[in-house]
């Protein structure tokens, strides 16, 4: 399922998943600027409100709820997830609306899922933003691994960071187990956990190696896979120098941890008047456009939109 998506994602819109360790992190937020934002310069944005669970991207852009969502997209009572699709009150950006879903849309099964995929990767856009739940939930990294690229929001705070880390591990591990052929890496990889000591696996490039060691091709199989893995990071909420800094410490410990490259895409600042466009149910990039936040996010819109930018 995951394979097939990434093929048809190839040449359809350039799809993005924000998503977070934990909640409160501002990743539904930072998602409705960042949409706002790129649909400001005229390119077409679809956000999808992927937070199955507890989605309220409708409120943040000033919306009624949409009499149509994803629940009805799944229960089959619209044929097309471009039927789900609600135009905002910001030209060249819709809603995909996940509110008022039902409760089983929170987990939703193989097949559901791979419909949603199938369908995000038809629709008729430039780039289309999903905004993920909180939390390591399979589902959640399912749609963080399928996209463009991932992309993780932190806060500089002991429990973000932690968390934040916990979810590129979990992440990490769930993008090896799709190594091909599946069945020798796995042989493999329980050959190495039947005789190896904790301390020997005390990183995900400890594994890797010791695979290596048993099974070449099975080892190259874990690297080629880990090669693509390419999460970014956002870091929200920076007060002062040392927050300014996150980002790269972040980086510099994945490589060490995990052997990637994690980038940061951006460091946006603390700013009272993004509390205050929530309350005014608008986005910060509609109403306070000098503001520091939303200089910070369009950097890294520009980012994502342009076509120079790709995959390191």
């Amino acid at each position: 399922m995951i394979e097939e998506f990434e093929t048809l994602a190839a040449t359809g819109p350039r799809i993005w998943a924000i998503g977070g360790g934990k909640g409160g992190v501002g990743k539904s937020v930072i998602a409705a600027n960042l949409a706002a934002s790129m649909a400001r310069t005229g390119i077409r944005v679809v956000l999808v409100d992927a937070d199955l669970g507890g989605a309220n991207l409708h409120t943040l852009l000033g919306m009624p709820t949409p009499r149509i969502n994803l629940s009805d997209f799944i229960a089959r009572r619209v044929t097309s997830l471009a039927d789900v699709m609600a135009p905002t009150p910001i030209e060249n950006l819709w809603l995909v609306s996940g509110a008022h879903a039902l409760l089983e849309m929170a987990n939703p099964n193989f097949g559901q899922k791979g419909k949603i995929l199938r369908h995000i990767s038809a629709l008729d856009a430039d780039h289309v933003i999903l905004d993920l739940g909180a939390g390591s939930a399979f589902n959640v990294l399912d749609f963080f691994l399928v996209a463009r690229r991932g992309i993780l929001v932190v806060v500089p705070e002991a429990t973000s960071v932690e968390n934040a880390h916990h979810f590129l591990k979990a992440a990490f591990f769930r993008k090896l187990k799709r190594a091909q052929p599946r069945r020798q890496v796995r042989a493999a990889i329980g050959q190495v956990m039947a005789n190896a000591s904790q301390r020997d696996l005390r990183t995900p490039r400890d594994l890797i190696s010791k695979v290596m060691a048993v099974d070449p091709d099975a080892g190259a199989a874990l690297v080629a896979e880990a090669s693509t893995f390419n999460p970014s990071l956002i870091v929200n909420r920076a007060e002062h120098a040392e927050h300014q800094r996150l980002g790269e410490d972040m980086g510099a410990a994945c490589r060490d941890y995990f052997g990637i490259r994690l980038e940061c895409l951006g460091t946006l600042p603390t700013d009272r008047l993004v509390v205050r466009s929530v309350s005014q149910r608008s986005p910060a990039t509609e109403l306070y456009t000098q503001s520091p936040f939303v200089a910070a996010v369009r950097g890294v819109a520009e980012r994502l939109a342009s076509p120079q930018w790709r995959i390191a």
